[in-house]
């Protein structure tokens, strides 16, 4: 990393200017740093409780996964997507849980209940603060800057749940990073990013687009693997299960709803007052624009650019998003910080202040939580400006010299 990454002075823009958007963006996420420490210094007694029985559990996603695997390891695969068998043994407070994610993530989940519970979520606290660690490092940040990153991923949601998502961001960041020369390995990462599909939908279309054959093949023939593996392991009615439970009511009510956290397409039109049907399609339109830009980048990019902004634009059309898988934005902001090294001081203040949104929430969940619903429909719209922002940027510049010169280009 060169000096110019280091994180002090702040006020010599022109010190770090060349290095991390600028100082206005630099300072905001420092302010998100601050808070998000301060945030989790009030509820490290939540976070760190290890309950040894899941039944003692707070509402994580984690007892999902766990209670999965107790069901697997007792030969119940085939009702594991019958909400009320999963629910049988969780406690009152944990029975809106439900299993969401694909059967051929099955074979992952299955060693999950082989250990009691506080051993499991407490390698999976590590689990998460390493890949944090991971996704920052990955993109050739600095120590200091790598525990601003930390401490303002949507970190204190993050750990408050304990889903998957960072871990599937993770495997993103990996196989994006290593597509242009480790096909093989991007290729096995994405696959197993597809047991929480809805974060990397555009991926294979930005791959066509680069012409990343071998990293694209090898990606569905590791997925198709999986499957088989799920198929071999727990027989074709696991499979039949999972397509029937979309017709449950308890199903269709999570589609419906307007979650707490998301601010996705779904949940922002849900909010606005949409239909279902409106949300669908909504949805869909949204696919099908993220994937026509993702296969669209200008292959005289440099590669992490295209990178940054099919992050960004993953981000804005996900099915589903919510403040525990909001590494997504930040990996593309780092990515775009990491290409174009200095910003407008316009294009700092947006990027900071989409950055700092889950803090935001924090702030609004505690002192006027009426206002959260209203503040998700901002969150999104924040996101799907960026990309589009960046873009704007990036034409209007009169100085291309902005670019680094050195980075690998592909296509």
């Amino acid at each position: 990393m060169s000096k110019s990454r280091s994180l002090l002075p702040f006020w010599q823009s022109a010190y770090i200017g060349t290095s991390f958007g600028g100082p206005v963006f630099l300072w905001l996420v420092v302010i998100t740093a601050l808070g998000t420490t301060r945030a989790l210094w009030d509820l490290v007694q939540e976070i760190f409780w290890f309950p040894q029985s899941v039944a003692l559990a707070r509402v994580e996603d984690l007892v999902t996964f766990f209670r999965v695997s107790e069901m697997l390891n007792a030969g119940e695969s085939a009702v594991v997507y019958t909400p009320e068998a999963f629910k049988f043994g969780l406690s009152e407070r944990l029975q809106d849980l439900i299993f969401l994610n694909p059967p051929h993530s099955l074979p992952v989940f299955y060693v999950f209940s082989w250990v009691d519970f506080g051993a499991l979520k407490l390698v999976a606290l590590l689990l998460t603060i390493a890949t944090l660690v991971f996704i920052a490092r990955t993109l050739r940040l600095n120590w200091p800057l790598t525990a601003l990153f930390v401490l303002s991923a949507g970190t204190v949601q993050v750990l408050l749940r304990l889903n998957l998502s960072v871990f599937v961001i993770g495997l993103i960041v990996l196989a994006l990073s290593q597509a242009p020369r480790r096909p093989i390995v991007a290729g096995l990462a994405l696959a197993l990013a597809t047991i929480k599909p809805q974060y990397g939908l555009l991926i294979p279309f930005f791959l066509l687009g680069i012409g990343a054959w071998r990293c694209f093949f090898t990606a569905t023939a590791a997925t198709l693997g999986l499957a088989a593996l799920a198929l071999f392991a727990f027989g074709p009615q696991v499979f039949v299960s999972y397509w029937a439970s979309f017709a449950h009511p308890l199903y269709q009510g999570y589609s419906l709803t307007a979650l707490d956290w998301d601010f996705s397409v779904r949940s922002t039109l849900g909010r606005l007052g949409a239909g279902l049907e409106l949300r669908s399609f909504g949805v869909v339109l949204a696919m099908i624009i993220g994937a026509v830009l993702a296969y669209k980048l200008p292959k005289n990019w440099p590669y992490e650019l295209r990178v940054g902004f099919l992050l960004l634009i993953s981000a804005a059309v996900a099915p589903s998003i919510m403040y525990y898988s909001w590494p997504l934005y930040c990996a593309g902001i780092l990515y775009m910080a990491l290409t174009i090294p200095y910003w407008p001081n316009w294009l700092q203040f947006l990027a900071g202040l989409t950055w700092m949104q889950p803090f935001i929430y924090i702030l609004l969940n505690s002192y006027l939580p009426a206002a959260t619903s209203s503040h998700a429909v901002l969150v999104f719209c924040l996101i799907a400006i960026n990309p589009a922002a960046f873009f704007y940027a990036f034409k209007q510049s009169e100085e291309p010299a902005w670019l680094i010169r050195d980075l690998p280009r592909t296509g």
